[in-house]
């Protein structure tokens, strides 16, 4: 087994915001290790930038930061009110996700006309048809 430092965008702290926090993981290769920390609690495991980072490390830098996520209060928040407790510290580590925006714009290049754009531009060709019409007034 090989140690590895994985970098994850985890969650709880709004839609559009995320918190970066190193994970210890021990698997065989780095995408083990990858895929490991992509289904640990509070990591976004739906977004496909989830993972930011993975390195191999040293024993010692993994028992590191194992200690520091030990003693790390986000981590260790079990509810809603613990984590309005230390909401000041949760807000300075918080960083802005584009992931929605960039899914948005992803639709929005991919999306094919409407129904009634298609109806509207055909509709010379097939004017006494009444589903035509029907359609059109959805």
């Amino acid at each position: 087994m090989n140690y590895y430092l994985v970098t994850a965008k985890c969650g709880h702290v709004g839609k559009n915001h995320y918190i970066e926090i190193t994970f210890p993981v021990m698997a065989e290769t780095g995408r083990d290790a990858a895929r490991i920390a992509r289904q640990f609690p509070r990591v976004k495991h739906h977004h496909w930038d989830a993972i930011k980072d993975c390195q191999r490390v040293s024993k010692r830098l993994y028992d590191m930061q194992k200690k520091i996520n030990d003693n790390d209060p986000y981590l260790r928040i079990k509810s809603k009110h613990e984590q309005n407790e230390i909401k000041d510290l949760i807000e300075s580590r918080m960083m802005i996700d584009n992931h929605q925006e960039e899914l948005m714009n992803k639709n929005k290049k991919s999306s094919r006309p409407n129904l009634k754009f298609q109806m509207m531009k055909y509709k010379d060709s097939y004017e006494d048809c009444n589903y035509i019409e029907f359609a059109m007034s959805y």
